[in-house]
């Protein structure tokens, strides 16, 4: 599973996680192998993730 570095936090922006104080939040992608966003859960510091079943199923779906 490819793994991102974003030291500038330009990704971070582009996706809308950027929180002020706190840096980013807390969050989810499912990308597909396309590039393309199948799912974004995005929540404070602290807060809950997707239970790893609902993570799992979404993955189970996509092509690679």
């Amino acid at each position: 599973m490819p793994l991102l570095s974003d030291p500038g936090r330009t990704v971070a922006k582009s996706f809308g996680i950027t929180a002020p104080l706190i840096g980013l939040r807390r969050s989810v992608f499912v990308v597909d192998g396309g590039g393309r966003l199948h799912r974004k859960h995005v929540t404070a510091v602290g807060a809950a993730s997707p239970p790893h079943a609902t993570v799992a199923a979404q993955l189970a779906t996509l092509s690679v």
